[in-house]
């Protein structure tokens, strides 16, 4: 009840959704790089997994709302050696992927503008920013002006909390055919990303979605 007041979420319904979206969060891939699997003993240049497997909510003959969830039988491996090990929890590879961004979005993008790490600055077109983050065209996001905004948003994110500290929006325009977002990266380079490159990126993360 105090955590719902903290909150401000008096009613049971706003509750629950706040815990709906938190819950869904936790079953987003994460992806990971040279990562060695624990159980399989192989080290994968990329793997994909998720925190949660399972969640849902019931409500009890009392009233009280009942959240159950399943872990990941790698996630629980992974928390045991952890706790056999006397290691704290924040030490394995997985936690910054899981706790670094609030959102699907700032992960998402991160892991692209991260690939670009040696470059100055990446022109991405609206389009392009819309397939990336996985948004169609009954989006909120669907507009310029709104999808300027969420980016922004990450990109601030990305800068706080990530190694990509230089990240930001130098500028969005609209040019003739299309609209484009310029994102700094590294000022120090003076390497600029063309767009096979772009495209090419793009293509193998949204393979791994």
């Amino acid at each position: 009840t105090t955590l719902r007041k903290l909150m401000n979420l008096e009613k049971d319904g706003a509750y629950v959704e706040v815990m709906k979206e938190a819950l869904t969060e936790l079953m987003q891939p994460i992806h990971l790089h040279n990562y060695y699997h624990p159980i399989d003993e192989i080290e994968y240049s990329w793997y994909a997994t998720t925190f949660l497997t399972d969640a849902g909510f019931h409500k009890r003959d009392n009233g009280e709302w009942v959240a159950q969830i399943r872990v990941s039988p790698l996630m629980k491996h992974v928390m045991q050696l952890a706790n056999n090990q006397g290691q704290g929890f924040t030490e394995l590879e997985l936690i910054p992927y899981l706790n670094k961004f609030r959102t699907k979005y700032a992960m998402k993008l991160y892991e692209y503008l991260k690939s670009f790490g040696a470059y100055s600055y990446l022109n991405i077109t609206q389009k392009h920013m819309m397939k990336l983050l996985k948004l169609d065209d009954n989006s909120k996001y669907r507009y310029m002006s709104d999808l300027t905004i969420l980016v922004e948003r990450q990109l601030k994110e990305i800068a706080k909390k990530s190694d990509l500290k230089e990240v930001k929006l130098l500028k969005s325009k609209t040019l003739a055919k299309e609209k484009i977002f310029k994102i700094q990266i590294n000022p120090k380079s003076k390497k600029e990303a063309d767009k096979t490159e772009a495209k090419t990126a793009l293509d193998n993360l949204i393979k791994r979605f």
